[in-house]
């Protein structure tokens, strides 16, 4: 078992690290208004990377808040349940990767149906229909 303030600590700095890396990188995309209207194309990448450097911060803030607290807690990382998360978090790892080879809809098309068996569903009928609407709706 792992105390719950080791796991902070990582997710904490893990985080902290890839919302500085989103900040940096949306910053080069520009961020901001744009003068005819509208915003940059960093923008909401910049935004996405700013709640995540917050959020990493407040983890380590708290963590260091509640030291004692957070030691005697324990982490089970081999239970069932969270194997389920982990295999969800290499999913979303390989969607990344299929998003730069295949695009937006297929990737999807990809990514929606093999989530939903993850989760439990198996009605197949169910899963085209909710594939096709959710990429329809990010068409339109």
């Amino acid at each position: 078992m792992v105390s719950m303030k080791k796991c902070n600590y990582v997710i904490s700095a893990v985080t902290g690290v890839l919302g500085v890396i989103i900040l940096i990188l949306s910053a080069q995309l520009g961020t901001g208004f744009k003068a005819d209207g509208g915003i940059s194309t960093g923008t909401w990448p910049a935004i996405m990377g700013g709640i995540m450097t917050v959020a990493a911060i407040v983890l380590l803030v708290m963590t260091l808040a509640n030291r004692k607290k957070y030691e005697e807690m324990e982490v089970a990382l081999k239970m069932p349940a969270n194997k389920r998360v982990y295999a969800v978090m290499g999913v979303m790892v390989l969607y990344c990767v299929l998003l730069r080879i295949l695009g937006i809809y297929l990737s999807g098309a990809v990514l929606i149906p093999v989530l939903m068996w993850m989760l439990g569903e198996r009605d197949k009928k169910k899963m085209v229909i909710v594939t096709a609407v959710t990429l329809a709706g990010v068409f339109v």
